[in-house]
């Protein structure tokens, strides 16, 4: 390793070091909240397919791949209604392409509660109820990915990411960056890695608090070939989330701080104009289906039911590209 590969690394320590020292657990999930459909219909992966418009949200390096401009709209409504979840993601420019991804989450007519004194514990006699006006939940983010091609099949990303917090009337900003390299290991195989988070990610509260997001790594293997005699079109991912929040029964596996949740997809082009999907997210099955009519893409996507009883989750968009 030359000097400046060390100095990079070093630097690289040392922005971590500050995020690590006063870091939150959960204070990033708002961050975690991933946009596309096909990626929810193949198992939340998409650290190694270029087709995404959202690109610049799951590997900015990818952008260094994209062949055409794109714009997705998608709607989505998590855990039967109780969340709206929308973006617009589109991937422009000529000789360098970047992305940018915008998206929005919303809770609705969220119920306040409190006891009906104050003062006194709570018992059968002081028992919970509403009070005041129901609030809401509004979350917007900003991902603005740029890459560039270190060797020809070495590619890096960045992605610089703003967020406003509105939660029950308390506001926040949140701002940091992802860094993602996808390497081409050959013709029918490739390797995302991304760090979520990794150049220093805060949130910072209008009553003076802070919160600094623990870094995490997202690792994935893409494989793509062909089958039967008709050559037709297959894609498998493969890939994991490693977060150091000691997330224990809530992660897939977990041993003292580290913890790891698993993804799959499963994708197949019978004819050209469309999409069937498959896949694994941590501990629910998706599936999905996309057609693709000219420049105009339709794509659907649903979550079934998780261990932890939050319900079906559906995704639709509409998408273009020139």
């Amino acid at each position: 390793m030359n000097t400046k590969r060390y100095m990079l690394a070093a630097g690289l320590l040392l922005m971590l070091i500050p995020c690590l020292l006063n870091a939150a657990k959960y204070a990033g999930e708002v961050f975690y909240m991933s946009p596309g459909v096909a990626n929810q219909a193949l198992g939340n992966t998409g650290l190694t397919n270029e087709g995404s418009a959202s690109a610049a949200w799951w590997n900015p390096a990818l952008l260094a791949l994209q062949s055409s401009h794109k714009i997705e709209l998608m709607h989505a409504e998590q855990f039967e209604g109780l969340m709206q979840f929308n973006h617009i993601s589109t991937v422009i420019g000529n000789q360098n392409r970047f992305g940018l991804v915008i998206t929005h989450i919303g809770i609705d007519d969220i119920k306040l509660t409190a006891l009906e004194n104050d003062s006194l514990p709570p018992s059968a006699n002081n028992q919970p109820v509403i009070k005041g006006k129901p609030v809401n939940n509004n979350d917007l983010m900003l991902y603005f990915g740029i890459s560039r091609t270190l060797r020809n099949n070495l590619h890096m990303g960045v992605t610089p990411k703003l967020a406003y917090r509105n939660l029950a009337k308390k506001q926040g900003f949140g701002f940091g960056a992802d860094l993602g390299f996808l390497w081409d290991i050959n013709q029918v195989l490739r390797l995302g890695v991304v760090g979520k988070d990794f150049l220093s990610t805060h949130i910072i509260w209008e009553n003076g608090t802070k919160e600094s997001v623990i870094p995490s790594v997202h690792s994935e293997l893409g494989y793509r070939t062909a089958v039967t005699s008709h050559e037709i079109p297959l894609h498998l991912t493969v890939g994991v989330e490693s977060l150091l929040e000691g997330r224990k029964e809530a992660a897939t596996i977990s041993t003292g701080s580290y913890s790891a949740d698993f993804h799959a997809g499963l994708a197949v082009l019978p004819i050209p104009q469309l999409q069937v999907m498959t896949g694994y997210d941590t501990d629910a099955f998706t599936a999905g289906m996309g057609v693709y009519i000219r420049k105009l893409s339709i794509e659907y996507a649903v979550k079934l039911a998780s261990q932890d009883d939050l319900g079906y989750s559906h995704r639709i968009s509409a998408g273009w590209k020139w």
